[in-house]
């Protein structure tokens, strides 16, 4: 776990655009956006942490980074969807209510 971490530990990167590099600043959350690791990494963490409020039937999916909650009717995924935010967020992860 120590390798993982270094590999995070005062990470900084810049946008490449048409008109020129930005100037480099820090990445404090989040995943290396192209690293062949990162995806396994998410998966992993991901199902660790829900493992208590995933249910056995699909009525719940992992995709990459998006989660999608099934459910027969709108106050039980609401209901799903506060299980999860609750869970992730005493984690430290953040729902992004945008796409909600």
């Amino acid at each position: 776990t120590r390798v993982i971490r270094d590999m995070y530990e005062g990470v900084r990167t810049k946008v490449r655009t048409v008109l020129g590099d930005t100037t480099d600043f820090p990445i404090d959350i989040g995943l290396h956006q192209g690293s062949a690791l990162s995806p396994f990494l998410f998966t992993t963490v991901m199902d660790e942490i829900t493992r208590g409020i995933q249910d056995e039937i699909l009525w719940c999916m992992l995709f990459a980074d998006d989660i999608v909650l099934i459910d027969e009717t709108r106050e039980g995924v609401n209901t799903k969807l506060e299980r999860w935010r609750d869970t992730l967020e005493t984690k430290g992860f953040k729902l992004s209510r945008s796409k909600t």
